[in-house]
């Protein structure tokens, strides 16, 4: 039987890890400032799931990509939104101690991510079926997915203008653009985790659960409803368009 060093390439290996620590990073912070989260973080959730993305899809040459992605996503979208800037400058040592720790993990894993992605187009010469292509069988379940994250994105802004106070909408923008043109299943994976993610989120933050029990301010509310419908459909649409499909043995 092939070890787990033998089955994955050292980069790939480092970008597993490299989550593995931001997760640990998210758990120190829990630790120290639990009253930050909403109960469990969802962080945790979202970057072991681009770790399990990177091992269950290790065979596609671009699954690396998975950890470049949500490493990034955490990194980039918590300091653009303001989160992670102000965490760093907090006077709670473990609450900074552990944002450091997971910017450091999540950067070196989006680090040997790029690696990863660099050896495997060296090694494997095997052409993954691109999302839309008419060779897709599953390309309408894509193209569902790829709505759902648009009316996410659009409805998340739309109420805003450009005033965002967070950067939801551009990323959402960005990710379903992303879905369309990469090849294999990782990135409809990576919308499925950060679509459910966010319906958990919306459905135990308190300022998404004002807006709903609000029927009556009908903008915040409707837009609301709005993303949620999104996100739901990126992530039943995009479980289907990854699901394994089933093998009938030929009979002799």
């Amino acid at each position: 039987m092939t070890g787990l060093s033998e089955a994955l390439p050292r980069p790939t290996m480092a970008a597993i890890a490299g989550q593995a620590i931001g997760a640990v990073g998210i758990l120190v912070q829990w630790l120290a400032a639990p009253e930050i989260f909403p109960g469990f973080p969802p962080g945790i959730v979202w970057v072991l799931g681009a770790a399990a993305i990177v091992w269950f899809d290790r065979r596609t040459t671009w699954s690396p990509l998975a950890a470049v992605v949500l490493g990034l996503w955490i990194v980039i979208g918590g300091y653009a939104g303001g989160d992670l800037r102000d965490n760093l400058a907090s006077p709670n040592g473990g609450l900074v101690a552990g944002n450091i720790v997971m910017i450091a993990g999540l950067l070196f894993s989006a680090g040997a991510g790029v690696l990863a992605i660099r050896h495997n187009r060296r090694t494997r010469t095997e052409a993954a079926v691109k999302p839309l292509s008419k060779d897709n069988p599953r390309r309408t379940a894509v193209i569902v997915t790829i709505a759902g994250l648009a009316t996410n994105a659009v409805a998340d802004g739309a109420p805003e203008g450009l005033n965002w106070d967070g950067p939801g909408p551009a990323l959402f923008g960005i990710l379903a653009v992303i879905v369309a043109i990469t090849p294999g299943r990782f990135m409809i994976m990576i919308a499925v985790l950060l679509s459910m993610g966010f319906v958990v989120g919306a459905l135990t933050n308190p300022e998404p659960l004002d807006r709903l029990s609000n029927p009556g301010d009908f903008i915040p509310f409707g837009f609301m409803v709005l993303q949620i419908t999104g996100l739901l459909v990126a992530t039943v649409a995009g479980i289907v368009a990854v699901w394994p499909e089933k093998r009938i043995p030929a009979r002799y």
